[in-house]
C-alpha cells in the first residue's frame, strides 16, 4: 500500500461515516454541558474542547495530505490519531476518581465504550494499534494510582489491580485478534479475487485459444506466401498482415497479464500529459477515416503517479471501445483535465473516491451509448457485447484495475448521443527531484 493510500485509508476509517462520527461529537458536547451542570463547574466543558480540538488537528493533517503523502507524514498521522482516543477517556478518568458514586459509574461505562469502539474499528496496522492499547493501559494505570490510596484493605487494593490488569490485557488480546482476524480475512478476499481471476481465465481459455489460432493462421498463411511472392510490394503487404496478427496476439497476453497482475507496475512521478503523447500517435493507427479524433492536453505540467505503460494501455482500451461504438463514424474526444472533488465520490466497481484533487483522462464518443440494462456490468471481466473472436471482454475491467492499483477510479456517463468514460488519478503535488517523466521522456 502505498503512502498516499494509507492516508486515505485513516481518513476514510475515521471519517467516512459522518452521521457516526457527529453522533459521538454531539454526545461528549452533550455528556460535558451535562456534568458541567451537575458538578456546577465549567472545567467540565474541557472534555469536549479536547476531544474536537484532537479531531481537528487530526483531520487537517489527512487533508492536507490528501494529494501526497510519505512515510513520515504517515507515522505523523498515525501518532496523531492517538490524541483522539486519549482525549476522549480523559473524561471517563476524571470522572472514576471523583467521590460520587454516578459519576463513577458513568465514567466507568465509558471507559467500556472507548474500549469496545477501539475494537471494533479494526485498525490494521501496528503501530496505532500498540499505541492505542498503551494509551488505555497509561490511563488507566493512572486512574488506578489515584483510587488505590483511598482503599484500606489489601484485598481490596489487590483485587482492583488484577481487575484492571485483566482488563487491559484482555483488550489488548481482543484488539490484537481482531487485527489478526482483519489481515487473515484481506488475504483470503485478495487469494479469493486472484482466484476468481484466474478462474474466469481458465473459462476464457477457449475463447483465447481461438484469438490465437486465428492470428497464427494469419502469420503462417502470410510468410508462407511470402516465399513464393517475388512483387516487393505484394511481400511488403504479406509481412506488414503478418506483424499486424502478432501485435494482435501479444496484446492479448498483455491483457491477461496485466488482468491476472502478473504484469509488474513500474510506478513513477510523471507529466500527466505524457501518457496522451504515445496514445494519440497508436489511436491515429486504429481511427477509421469516419472518425476524426481530437487530443486535449492539459495548459501545464501537473503531476501523476502512475506506470506510463500501463496507462497508455488503459487510455488505448477506452479508445478502441469509443471506436468500435461508432462503426458508422462519429466523433472522438481524448482530453485531460484537472478535477477537484469537494466531497467523497462513488465510481464504477462501488469504490469511494475521497475530496482532493485528481487528473481526469477522459475518452468521448458520438455513439449510440451503453443500454441501461448493461451499463452497470461493463466492467465485469470477460462481459462483452461483441461477436467471438472480436474481443476478449477485459478491455473495461483492466481499466478499472489499473485505475484502482493507481488509487483512483473510473467513471462512465452514457447517454444516447454518446458516452464518456473517465480515468481519475490523484493528483501529485509534491515532486521528487530526478523522478518526473516529461514529455521528451514520453515520446522516446
Amino acid at each position: 500500500m502505498t503512502h498516499l493510500a494509507e492516508i486515505t485509508r485513516l481518513r476514510v476509517l475515521e471519517y467516512s461515516n459522518v452521521p457516526e462520527w457527529l453522533v459521538r461529537l454531539t454526545s461528549v458536547a452533550a455528556g460535558s454541558a451535562m456534568l458541567a451542570v451537575y458538578t456546577g463547574t465549567p472545567l467540565a466543558m474541557l472534555w469536549i474542547a479536547g476531544y474536537a480540538a484532537a479531531h481537528l488537528v487530526y483531520y487537517l493533517f489527512l487533508r492536507s495530505h490528501a494529494e501526497s503523502a510519505t512515510q513520515r507524514d504517515v507515522r505523523i498521522a498515525q501518532t496523531l490519531y492517538l490524541g483522539v482516543p486519549q482525549s476522549f477517556v480523559l473524561g471517563p478518568a476524571w470522572m472514576v476518581v471523583q467521590d460520587d458514586r454516578a459519576l463513577n459509574l458513568i465514567g466507568t461505562a465509558l471507559f467500556g465504550c472507548s474500549l469496545v469502539y477501539l475494537i471494533r474499528r479494526n485498525e490494521i496496522s501496528r503501530y496505532p494499534v500498540i499505541g492505542q492499547i498503551s494509551v488505555m493501559s497509561l490511563t488507566m494505570a493512572s486512574v488506578a494510582v489515584v483510587i488505590l490510596p483511598e482503599l484500606d484493605s489489601l484485598v481490596a487494593r489487590g483485587g482492583l489491580v488484577m481487575s484492571w490488569v485483566a482488563l487491559v490485557g484482555f483488550f489488548a488480546r481482543s484488539i490484537c485478534q481482531s487485527l489478526k482476524l482483519t489481515l487473515a480475512e484481506r488475504a483470503a478476499r485478495d487469494e479469493v479475487a486472484q482466484s476468481q481471476k484466474l478462474a474466469a481465465i481458465g473459462q476464457m481459455a477457449g475463447g483465447v485459444a481461438h484469438d490465437f489460432n486465428n492470428n497464427l493462421t494469419i502469420i503462417s498463411g502470410n510468410l508462407e506466401l511470402l516465399a513464393d511472392l517475388e512483387d516487393a510490394q505484394e511481400r511488403a503487404l504479406c509481412l506488414a498482415a503478418a506483424q499486424t496478427a502478432a501485435a494482435q496476439a501479444a496484446s492479448t497476453v498483455k491483457e491477461l497479464l496485466i488482468f491476472a497482475r502478473k504484469s509488474p507496475a513500474q510506478m513513477i512521478q510523471m507529466d500527466a500529459n505524457a501518457p496522451l503523447a504515445d496514445v494519440e500517435v497508436l489511436a491515429q493507427r486504429l481511427m477509421p477515416a469516419l472518425i476524426t479524433m481530437q487530443v486535449q492536453t492539459l495548459s501545464q505540467g501537473d503531476l501523476v503517479y502512475a506506470d506510463k505503460n500501463q496507462l497508455v494501455t488503459a487510455i488505448l482500451n477506452l479508445v478502441v471501445n469509443a471506436r468500435d461504438a461508432m462503426p458508422e463514424g462519429g466523433r472522438l474526444g481524448i482530453t485531460a483535465r484537472r478535477i477537484t472533488l469537494s466531497t467523497d465520490m462513488p465510481v464504477s466497481g462501488g469504490r469511494i473516491l475521497p475530496a482532493g484533487r485528481y487528473i481526469s483522462y477522459e475518452v468521448r464518443d458520438t455513439g449510440h451509448g451503453i443500454p441501461a440494462a448493461i451499463r452497470f456490468s461493463v466492467i465485469e471481466p470477460f462481459f462483452t457485447t461483441k461477436p467471438a473472436g472480436k474481443g476478449t471482454g477485459l478491455g473495461l475491467s483492466i481499466v478499472h484495475s489499473i485505475a484502482e492499483h493507481f488509487s483512483g477510479g473510473v467513471e462512465i456517463v452514457s447517454v444516447p448521443s454518446g458516452t464518456t468514460v473517465s480515468i481519475l488519478l490523484p493528483q501529485v503535488v509534491d515532486i521528487v527531484q530526478g523522478q518526473v517523466v516529461g514529455l521528451d521522456a514520453a515520446s522516446t
